[in-house]
């Protein structure tokens, strides 16, 4: 069938919710667990389940090559009519978090699918290779590293600092990726050639309640956050609790306290543009009768905006040296982790806008507050997202959910953005 004679209404209507729907379903039972989630960590018995089971549903519904690379990948590519041309590359990951939700990566990698399906079913040719991916551990695994599969295609991994990296169990990395299927040996084949991907799409539901409670279609999202991480420790000395006064006490615990509370109003202070948060904390000696020696508290800022970051960063600063001066107590600050934020490119958010114009579905530009495979595909291609609502932005838990409908026209926003995208690549090679 000639691509010419193809409607956008045929193309809509090729769409099946109850397929997409009942896809969602199985692949939630996989790592189903008593407490109504879901959980399918990378590497584990069920993140091999799910991957069975997604190739064979590659292997019997879609006609195009599969292949897994030595990270543990897997794609599935449609050749194109200029098989030597970039390939436009669309995907999302299929592992949780423990006792996740059931939408959170699936329905990327399953909107994917469905757009392949209707292309296939359709016989629509594109001019680019397409290629869908399922991507290797986007989530925290075990041996402590997230968005595994897209840091390896960027090139952001080295074979040395994985060798190294054991589990709780002791498991080693090298033993892990292996039985998905990888090879760490090999991993440095799996990075992306310069030029080979022209555009990376992905679909996600949107973590965040704004689609939902302004009741639109699509999230357009312009980049993702930088991530600011540091570690506090806050060093006081341990006493008997019930005989040191307490204006002669320097107890690490209260003045960690203050340290929270000064986070908190410095990212309140940035209106919206920054969050901050301490999840983590451990306190020595721990002990009912014992003023605490010491905490040590793990930090994290997020923002798109730089100089928000910079603002939270100096004013706890300030904090931190007035908590000193004034509890006689020492405190360290140690940064664990930095990463910049990241800008789409705007002929891709163009692209989503321009799709979902066609479609009749309404839009809204966001800046995605969670970190994405996209975010490492920017570095070595063009990448874009396309947001869903999710029910009151709730995520990464049982009570995570995302209408059928939401999801077919997320899936149909996709495929016309990929379509656009290829139509533009083809026009500029003319």
């Amino acid at each position: 069938m000639h691509n010419s004679t193809i409607t956008l209404e045929s193309i809509m209507n090729a769409f099946d919710p109850r397929r997409l729907s009942s896809h969602i379903e199985a692949f939630a039972r996989i790592g189903a667990n008593e407490f109504g989630g879901v959980t399918r960590l990378a590497f584990s018995q069920e993140d091999r389940k799910g991957r069975e089971k997604f190739l064979h549903l590659l292997e019997t519904e879609l006609h195009a090559e599969i292949h897994t690379d030595p990270l543990g990948n897997i794609f599935a590519r449609r050749k194109g009519k200029h098989p030597d041309w970039p390939a436009i590359m669309t995907g999302s990951h299929l592992d949780s978090v423990r006792n996740g939700g059931k939408f959170d990566g699936p329905a990327g990698v399953l909107s994917a699918f469905e757009a392949f399906r209707v292309l296939d079913l359709l016989r629509i040719e594109t001019e680019h290779p397409l290629v869908l991916a399922m991507l290797t551990s986007e989530e925290p695994n075990t041996f402590g590293i997230s968005t595994l599969g897209s840091r390896g295609l960027a090139g952001k991994l080295q074979k040395t600092q994985l060798e190294a990296l054991r589990d709780d169990g002791g498991k080693d990395f090298r033993t892990a990726l292996a039985s998905i299927g990888g090879d760490l040996e090999r991993i440095q084949e799996a990075v992306l050639k310069p030029g080979s991907v022209k555009y990376f799409l992905e679909l996600h539901i949107e973590q965040m309640p704004f689609l939902d409670r302004e009741r639109k279609n699509i999230g357009v999202v312009k980049g993702v956050t930088g991530i600011c991480r540091e570690r506090i420790s806050v060093m006081g000395v341990a006493s008997h609790c019930g005989t040191t006064p307490m204006t002669e006490r320097r107890d690490a615990l209260c003045a960690a306290s203050e340290v929270i509370l000064a986070l908190e109003r410095a990212a309140r202070g940035e209106e919206g543009k920054a969050v901050a948060t301490i999840g983590h904390l451990n306190v020595f000696p721990n002990s009912i009768n014992i003023t605490p020696e010491r905490v040590d508290l793990d930090a994290e800022i997020r923002s798109y905006y730089p100089e928000s970051v910079h603002r939270i960063l100096h004013a706890l600063g300030e904090e931190v040296s007035r908590i000193q001066e004034t509890r006689g107590i020492h405190l360290d600050r140690k940064p664990l982790y930095r990463t910049e934020p990241t800008t789409f490119s705007p002929d891709v958010r163009g692209a989503i806008r321009e799709a979902a114009d066609r479609l009749g579905f309404s839009t809204l530009e966001l800046i995605s507050m969670a970190g994405h495979d996209a975010a490492h595909m920017n570095a070595v291609t063009e990448a874009g997202m396309i947001f869903i609502p999710c029910k009151a932005g709730l995520s990464h838990c049982p009570q995570e959910w995302t209408d059928t409908e939401d999801l077919v026209r997320g899936a149909q926003c996709l495929l016309q953005t990929l379509l656009l995208l290829d139509k533009k690549d083809d026009e500029e090679n003319r």
